[in-house]
């Protein structure tokens, strides 16, 4: 057997081999403690876009749910979340602001052409990112009542903590038959040539459903200065949401239905 002990060279080798170990997991550890201290520092805003000329259902922002406007309950639950710096209303009327101040949120005034509805999403992105100093926005719409508070955290975690991810949305997954077209000859997941298949062997779909939507600020302003478009940028992760989170107000039926879902019940027991 042979003697490591008495050996100079191999004696040599494993103290360096050691060495080289303790200043590897030194390395290591001042990595994971400099990005502990990057993400405890890093600012993330909320912000809750709300404008009083919506066409398709008058006033939006201010219909009620249990005696609780959709923006009010957008702010309270993304308050709630504790997961930001700042929460902002960006609005267009004097109810927006006042809702805003009751809520003791920061209030701020639209631009003119983000204000109608041929505003493009990205500019509105880049409005607030130049309004505010941010270095993750998440944008709350106050058209997604049930969008619950663990998606809200979900999401600022995953985005925070995250290097591969620029971008984040809700989506919702669907296990069926799905087509380009409303006639079924454009088939986005099956062949109509073949046996039917079975909804649980198809390949899942997945849907944006925009109650959260979230970006990195420098990776957005970089793409949105070269093509004017980012909502999608770079590398995108999604929050996974279920049907009732997927709701999305848009029109007088969208909101009745919703009414009709929590009548007799509490908003609040389906968003904590």
């Amino acid at each position: 057997m042979v003697d490591f002990s008495k050996n100079v060279n191999i004696k040599r080798f494993l103290i360096r081999k050691s060495f080289k170990f303790y200043i590897y997991t030194i390395k290591e550890t001042f990595l994971k403690l400099l990005l502990l201290v990057f993400n405890t520092f890093m600012k993330n805003i909320a912000f809750i876009p709300a404008r009083i000329g919506s066409t398709r259902l008058a006033k939006k922002g201010l219909a009620k749910i249990n005696n609780e406007t959709l923006l009010s309950i957008a702010i309270k639950k993304t308050i709630l979340s504790n997961s930001f710096d700042e929460v902002i209303c960006l609005g267009d009327s004097n109810e927006f602001r006042n809702i805003s101040e009751e809520n003791n949120i920061i209030y701020l005034d639209r631009d003119p052409n983000t204000a109608t509805n041929q505003a493009k999403a990205d500019d509105v992105v880049n409005e607030i990112i130049a309004k505010t100093n941010s270095d993750n926005i998440f944008w709350i719409n106050l058209t997604h009542p049930f969008t619950t508070i663990d998606s809200i955290r979900g999401a600022v975690h995953q985005l925070t903590n995250s290097k591969e991810i620029d971008s984040i949305f809700t989506a919702h997954s669907w296990l069926g038959h799905a087509s380009f077209d409303s006639f079924f000859e454009v088939p986005l997941n099956f062949d109509k040539n073949s046996p039917f298949a079975q909804t649980q062997y198809m390949k899942e779909i997945f849907l944006f459903t925009y109650g959260l939507m979230a970006w990195k600020t420098i990776p957005f302003l970089e793409r949105f200065r070269l093509k004017s478009s980012a909502m999608t940028n770079g590398t995108i992760g999604t929050i996974k949401v279920s049907r009732l989170e997927s709701i999305w107000i848009k029109n007088p039926s969208d909101l009745n239905m919703v009414l009709e879902i929590v009548k007799n019940k509490n908003i609040w027991d389906f968003i904590k």
